[in-house]
């Protein structure tokens, strides 16, 4: 992996020296995980969004499929 040296401005102090205590804490190189953290960050942007059944919209099957429901019902359990 090719590593870069970089330069960062408008860093919160206290949320740096908090990541920083936990590197050492960890016995984590800073660099590595600032890598990690913005892998997970892009991650998140990476991930599928799980459909909700309660926001699908019901569709038409076409002519002829109107009682599709009670034949099913009726194969199946025999009401």
């Amino acid at each position: 992996m090719k590593e870069t040296q970089i330069s960062v401005r408008d860093v919160n102090k206290e949320v740096f020296n908090e990541f920083k205590a936990l590197t050492v804490k960890k016995r984590v190189k800073l660099g590595k995980a600032l890598t990690i953290a913005m892998m997970e960050l892009l991650n998140e942007e990476k991930e599928v969004p799980k459909k909700s059944l309660l926001k699908m919209k019901s569709w038409d099957f076409g002519k002829g499929t109107e009682n599709t429901s009670k034949e099913v019902d009726q194969i199946l359990y025999g009401a």
